[in-house]
């Protein structure tokens, strides 16, 4: 007996259409597409959040009192390379608020030349802020006639002086190897005392 059309294993699947075949040859392509897009979007989104975070923390004000920690700045040297304040490696370091225009800052430079050329062997470092509107024009003159050794850091856009609530200049902040604030000094002061020497000598030796 032969078996009926609807018995025939040959009919019980019928053959994919064209069609069909194209429809699943995209689904397979279009699937590693979306993961892919899926792992590209999600680190796009990680690396705006980790600038965000970033910018955020480097923005915000800092709390000018011995003993408080200052956070990771970004700095920009007078020839326009940046660098970090958490590359300092020094044991002690003064971050000095200065211009050129300044009578009190001009002043009390000879003593922070005179005190960074003592102190540095032994771990001691200053960073000059210059807030001059030009410092590129005005720095290098003032960096040769007083024979100026540290570096000097611009801060065209105040962000800084900002975070440092600075008023009035100079203002000079000295912190340690942990970025924890040791001395806070606002205006003009003999930096090359006894009495300095005294505390120096101190904090190198923590």
């Amino acid at each position: 007996m032969e078996d009926s059309p609807q018995n025939d294993p040959n009919l019980s699947n019928p053959p994919l259409e064209t069609s069909d075949l194209g429809n699943q040859g995209k689904r397979k392509v279009f699937l590693p597409i979306a993961i892919i897009l899926a792992i590209v979007i999600g680190a796009l989104m990680a690396v705006k959040a980790s600038v965000h975070k970033e910018v955020k923390l480097n923005t915000q004000p800092i709390e000018l009192a011995e003993g408080a920690e200052i956070p990771n700045l970004e700095m920009t040297r007078l020839d326009g390379t940046q660098t970090e304040l958490g590359k300092v490696s020094t044991k002690v370091t003064m971050i000095n608020f200065w211009a050129t225009w300044c009578e009190a800052c001009m002043s009390e430079m000879p003593s922070i030349v005179a005190l960074r050329d003592q102190y540095a062997p032994k771990g001691f470092e200053v960073l000059g802020v210059n807030v001059d509107e030009n410092p590129s024009q005005v720095v290098p003159d003032v960096q040769k006639k007083m024979i100026i050794k540290f570096p000097i850091f611009t801060d065209k856009s105040n962000a800084l002086a900002e975070m440092f609530d600075v008023h009035a200049i100079p203002l000079t902040v000295l912190i340690n190897k942990n970025r924890k604030i040791l001395l806070i000094e606002s205006g003009e002061r003999d930096w090359n005392g006894e009495d300095l020497h005294q505390m120096l000598d101190k904090w190198l030796n923590e």
